[in-house]
């Protein structure tokens, strides 16, 4: 690699397959430095030499990929060549970055320059300015794959990215601006870091008022809680960011994912290890079992007919809170045990007995105390002596069940 690094000056790593994007990879290159980034190339494409020279060459990427370029060509299979170009972007992205040779990174393409580049990005530090054009950005097929939990930035590139004409000049223009603004602001410490001490927290709307008063309380003790949507996505991002090292202490409020995941609902964890991140490394974590006791699905009028039976609220014309059933909430129940029964450190489980969420509490459309013991039970009698656990006479949005689950969870850390 050939990576000639100017003191001082931020640099960007620009990702692009050089065999069908040099011109617009070079014109943007070019932006970037003019707007006073340096700018490292790495060169994805596969069928020829572009003839113009990078920093990280194709070769480089397809032996990083566990192949070369001469095999990948003869193999006529363009999923494997995608597969090794992608591997190997992804694992010198990774390695240049930590030899901190670029402070951000930026990318164009289609949908095999998408897939190549966003992955690479997925390999970066949360923080990082990640910014992938694309022209698959829009339209039906969905990007979350694309994004994963990273915090990347999809900009849809509107016209194809073939030339630069005045749509392609105003778009790379932008995103140039765009990504050299972020890196120049992170270099002259726009990032920094808070006094506090960061906890994990997650959340769903059913339960914002408890939320909010854990996150109240938790600041006034010198924590900064960072709040995650329970969404399918949020519960995984943070246990990626658990992973790395980021948060000091969990306060696992809400377990949505998990009970979604029984019944494949539109909110199930898009990963399989949810609720395992803060065990593995011992952290400190105190969990409720918040909102696990439905499941988001689609239309009122496109449920299955036994599922319009049960107990259930139009969130809106797109999403209904549907009830779990005894034998879904068993199966739940024993999923998150199993989970907390490989915690490493210390784990206190937490039952608020007059409801999971803001519908189900007495006189609202959820309540269900008979069924919510059912799991309740489960629970317990599945969970390992090591664990702590309470029962609470309260509601999970009550003052005094949230006081008592944020002092748990401060004297765990601070002992």
């Amino acid at each position: 690699m050939n990576t000639t690094d100017k003191p001082k000056a931020p640099a960007v790593l620009l990702i692009a397959t050089f065999d069908t994007k040099a011109e617009e990879a070079l014109y943007l290159k070019e932006k970037m430095e003019s707007l006073g980034c340096r700018v490292l190339l790495m060169d994805t494409g596969i069928l020829q030499e572009s003839g113009h020279a990078t920093d990280i060459t194709r070769h480089q990427v397809a032996e990083a990929g566990g192949s070369s370029i001469a095999e990948l060509i003869a193999s006529k299979d363009k999923g494997r060549c995608i597969s090794a170009m992608r591997e190997g972007a992804s694992v010198l992205a990774r390695k240049v970055f930590e030899a901190g040779k670029f402070q951000g990174i930026i990318s164009i393409g289609g949908a095999q320059g998408t897939d190549i580049g966003t992955a690479a990005m997925r390999e970066l530090p949360f923080g990082v300015p990640k910014f992938m054009v694309s022209t698959v950005a829009s339209g039906r097929a969905t990007f979350g794959p694309f994004v994963g939990t990273k915090d990347i930035i999809m900009m849809h590139s509107v016209a194809d990215i073939q030339g630069i004409n005045f749509v392609t000049r105003r778009v790379f223009d932008n995103a140039a601006a765009a990504v050299c603004g972020m890196v120049i602001n992170t270099a002259g410490g726009g990032d920094r870091p808070s006094p506090r001490v960061p906890v994990a927290l997650s959340m769903l709307g059913t339960i914002t008022q408890g939320a909010m008063r854990a996150i109240k309380l938790l600041s006034e003790k010198g924590y900064d809680a960072i709040a995650f949507h329970q969404n399918g996505t949020g519960g995984i991002a943070m246990e990626d960011m658990i992973r790395d090292g980021i948060f000091k202490g969990v306060l696992d409020l809400n377990l949505h994912e998990l009970g979604d995941s029984v019944v494949n609902g539109l909110h199930a964890s898009i990963r399989d290890y949810r609720l395992e991140a803060a065990g593995a490394l011992g952290l400190p974590q105190v969990v409720v079992p918040g909102s696990i006791n439905y499941a988001v699905m689609g239309p009122v009028d496109t449920l299955p007919p036994e599922m319009r039976k049960r107990k259930y609220i139009v969130h809106n014309s797109q999403l209904t809170l549907v009830r779990l059933s005894r034998e879904e909430l068993t199966k739940a129940a024993i999923l998150t045990a199993d989970r907390l029964n490989k915690a490493k450190g210390p784990t206190h489980v937490f039952i608020p007995l007059k409801g999971f969420s803001y519908p189900d509490h007495e006189g609202r459309a959820h309540w269900d105390p008979e069924v919510n013991a059912v799991f309740i039970r489960t629970l317990k009698s599945r969970l390992s002596p090591a664990i702590q656990y309470d029962e609470l006479d309260w509601h999970i949005n009550d003052d005094a069940f949230i006081d008592a689950v944020v002092n748990e969870l401060v004297r765990l850390m601070n002992r």
